[in-house]
């Protein structure tokens, strides 16, 4: 297996939950820390944020949005730039669910030969739950210069593996993400239920 960083996209506006979407408590730890910790066979964890005072508590090495308002791409061209190892998994941090066996298992997928592995549910691509090599850095930049945001434009231009979640997880719940206060009070009784269990 190729050696592989974490990065956790945290920077987003969460505009929808009206409140900080990576403080938000998942059982005892809050949604970051909790996906850190799936992350924790990784060389390395990081965390992408826009505005670094807001997280300074964390353990975790913080790499900060230099375009601000760009979106998720900065987060993850921030995050390529910064890694010590040529591969970064990249998750974003409102999907609570996330578990270690799915991403060790994404990881494994890697060859060296990919830019991208992708993760898909049903055909649809899942940009944010997904590992890229620094091979696309210069395609990220040239995207950034134009404000370009879609990260389909990024999967055309380079070597990418699509991956169905089916075939690492049958439970597709690992790659839902929390958006709404609705949302989230669902994803709290799903996560008590599973416990129950």
């Amino acid at each position: 297996m190729e050696v592989i960083s974490a990065g956790i996209l945290a920077g987003g506006k969460s505009s929808r939950m009206g409140e900080n979407k990576a403080r938000l408590k998942f059982g005892k730890d809050s949604f970051v820390e909790k996906i850190a910790k799936e992350c924790s066979d990784f060389h390395e964890v990081m965390v992408s944020v826009d505005d670094r005072a807001k997280y300074s508590d964390l353990p975790y090495r913080l790499v900060e949005d230099d375009k601000k308002g760009y979106g998720p791409l900065e987060g993850i061209f921030q995050l390529l730039k910064a890694s010590k190892t040529e591969y970064v998994l990249v998750v974003a941090t409102d999907m609570p669910f996330i578990n270690r066996e799915v991403l060790n298992k994404l990881a494994n997928l890697v060859t060296g030969e990919e830019d991208c592995v992708v993760l898909c549910v049903d055909g649809k691509i899942q940009p944010l739950c997904s590992i890229y090599s620094k091979k696309v850095l210069s395609v990220l930049e040239q995207m950034r210069e134009k404000e370009i945001h879609r990260p389909r434009l990024l999967y055309k231009s380079t070597i990418t593996k699509y991956v169905e979640i089916s075939e690492l997880d049958e439970d597709a719940i690992a790659v839902d993400n929390i958006n709404t206060k609705e949302e989230y009070c669902r994803a709290m009784q799903q996560m008590k239920a599973k416990r129950g269990n």
